[in-house]
């Protein structure tokens, strides 16, 4: 048995938090993966949240996967910025059940989006691998530290580059 003081306790629930949410993220995956129609009902009700004036969308971890299809399956759409948070679209298991599914190892842009900010957090299990290395340079990306809240969506909505590309998306509107 290790005896742990301070920070080490700290750093070790931390941990345990962190490893929880990447196998709740690989739970949805498979079943996402497995259950029939699933993401048919899934890509429809997002496709049903945008509209013609939707010009930012903000997505946080599964949620930016069916982001990403509902926008390269629908081109004509005029969403200018695109800001992901957490996202495992990179991700190895992730990344083959892509729709539209990658070309030569790279993922295709997502439609009209002129603009994709990508906020990964240091020690996020599930943003592991960077959105840059499968979709390209275009992709800007920030690194935060959410502290033992690696992949929740509070600590990410709160970041600075979650802000400033939020508020620089409206300002373009």
């Amino acid at each position: 048995m290790t005896k742990l003081a301070g920070d080490d306790v700290i750093a070790g629930l931390g941990q345990a938090a962190n490893d929880a949410a990447f196998e709740r993220t690989i739970d949805m995956v498979t079943i996402m993966a497995t259950t029939p129609d699933l993401r048919t009902r899934m890509r429809d009700r997002a496709e049903s949240a945008i509209g013609n004036d939707t010009r930012v969308i903000v997505a946080h971890s599964l949620g930016t996967v069916f982001t990403y299809t509902v926008l390269c399956n629908h081109p004509h759409w005029r969403v200018h910025t695109l800001v992901t948070l957490g996202s495992p679209l990179a991700s190895p298991m992730t990344f083959k059940h892509l729709d539209p599914p990658s070309v030569d190892g790279m993922g295709r842009w997502p439609g009209s989006v002129e603009r994709w900010v990508n906020v990964r957090a240091v020690g996020d299990r599930a943003a592991a691998v960077s959105l840059r290395d499968k979709f390209g340079p275009r992709v800007e990306e920030f690194l935060v530290d959410n502290g033992h809240r690696a992949h929740d969506p509070e600590p990410y909505l709160n970041a600075a580059a979650t802000g400033a590309a939020v508020t620089l998306a409206l300002k373009q509107t």
